[in-house]
């Protein structure tokens, strides 16, 4: 699915569900250096009536992508909670995936706590929305962020987490099983989301994120990684160019080198949206 078509679909949902003359729209975003340092939130509040809250802040020296998208959500929240605005119902927006996760697991009690405060003198919903596909909020949000991230950082206790996820940016390098890490960076991205199965392709839009109709590509079978690089007849042309003998799944994902490199060379020549 296109940028275009993902923006079209979630706008229209927003629109839909959460009408902006009857919610408060709450976007939120964090953003780290490397994943692991030099914290950001940014958050973007609009009311009903058309004013718009914005704020930008560090969220540490040592903090990651996860930690600042909380701290986003939980900044958030305690703006809503504070504001005398009389609109019942709010919505926070958010592309961080993980994020609402750990709150539905019950593994962000702070977070929880703050909604909960706003809870009670409004109806509250949590509402994911795709990254990188031009919402104007989610756009603004993401700005914010990265400018909270350049600013003078303080440094707070790190929690476990944070500590993990330090420790395997620095051993990343060493720790690299195949050299996936020599592509360039478009590449990377397409060959680990292919390789993950978390991508834009009809299947998992339709099954995990829900946000087409269907999981079936126009050929008439799910659009999934394995059968755009195997089977598809769409892609039968470019792939018989790619690889002119036939080459497993397993192979064509994890290498030798030159390997995976077509695999994302086909993946960016295909014109599909991974």
């Amino acid at each position: 699915m296109s940028d275009t078509s993902k923006k079209a679909l979630t706008l229209a949902m927003i629109a839909d569900h959460y009408p902006e003359e009857a919610w408060i729209h709450a976007y939120t975003d964090g953003s780290a250096t490397d994943a692991a340092r030099d914290g950001g939130a940014g958050v973007l509040v609009r009311y009903p009536e058309g004013e718009a809250q914005t704020v930008s802040i560090p969220t540490g020296l040592h903090c990651t992508n996860y930690s600042a998208e909380v701290q986003a959500l939980r900044t958030a929240a305690t703006i809503v909670d504070g504001s005398d605005h009389e609109c019942p119902q709010v919505v926070f927006l958010t592309d961080a995936m993980s994020a609402l996760q750990a709150l539905s697991a019950n593994k962000e009690t702070e977070l929880n706590n703050a909604l909960q405060q706003v809870a009670q003198n409004r109806r509250v919903v949590l509402q994911w929305v795709p990254a990188h596909c031009d919402i104007a909020g989610n756009e603004a949000a993401d700005k914010l962020a990265k400018e909270g991230a350049s600013k003078e950082q303080f440094t707070s206790q790190l929690q476990y987490k944070e500590k993990k996820t330090i420790i395997k940016n620095k051993r990343k390098t060493r720790a690299e099983k195949d050299d996936y890490h020599l592509l360039q960076r478009e590449e990377q991205v397409v060959l680990l989301r292919l390789r993950t199965g978390h991508n834009r392709l009809n299947h998992h839009m339709a099954t995990k994120l829900k946000l087409v109709p269907s999981p079936l590509y126009p050929c008439g079978k799910n659009q999934t990684a394995e059968h755009i690089l195997q089977a598809c007849p769409y892609h039968s042309a470019l792939r018989d160019t790619t690889w002119p003998e036939e080459t497993a799944l397993q192979k064509k994902l994890y290498g030798p080198r030159e390997d995976f490199e077509r695999t994302a060379r086909f993946a960016l020549q295909s014109g599909l949206t991974i």
